[in-house]
């Protein structure tokens, strides 16, 4: 009897985690391989969404409305930041929703920030959070994580 309530109590508790939605999937690249003191590279973040869902872009016209995507950079001086962080492919559309202008994203999202590396070994490291919604029901969802790049110069 133990061993059927330990089952189905398994099975109860893998349903309801399966059950967590993530419709925007993160990754993270440079834009070159290899990398010496001195360069300038690009720190690439790519999002896939799934379909009916779209992304806040990180630079809106609004004081009120969808949270946009914000990116936080630890400083520490083995890089510095050049110039801002860029939305490639953004969009712009009117929210009924939210009766604002917005930039946004659908099916895929690519930010960009140029940095110079000024040291051998190079960490760089930071937070970004973020709001997806579904044209499907109008469902939000906020998000965020961590990403470290950690780039070992060339000679």
């Amino acid at each position: 009897m133990k061993t059927i309530i330990l089952f189905f109590g398994l099975c109860i508790g893998l349903s309801v985690s399966a059950q967590i939605l993530q419709p925007a999937k993160w990754t993270e690249q440079l834009s070159k391989k290899n990398i010496k003191q001195g360069d300038v590279i690009e720190l690439i973040f790519k999002v896939k969404l799934d379909k009916t869902w779209h992304l806040y872009g990180n630079k809106q016209t609004y004081e009120v409305g969808p949270k946009k995507t914000e990116f936080e950079f630890e400083p520490n001086d083995s890089y510095k930041l050049i110039g801002d962080l860029k939305a490639i492919g953004i969009k712009t559309k009117y929210d009924d929703v939210f009766e604002v202008k917005v930039n946004y994203f659908k099916k895929t999202a690519e930010f960009r920030q140029k940095v110079k590396i000024l040291k051998d070994k190079a960490i760089i490291t930071g937070t970004y959070n973020y709001q997806v919604c579904t044209t499907v029901d109008g469902m939000c969802i906020l998000g965020d994580d961590e990403f470290e790049f950690e780039i070992i110069t060339t000679n």
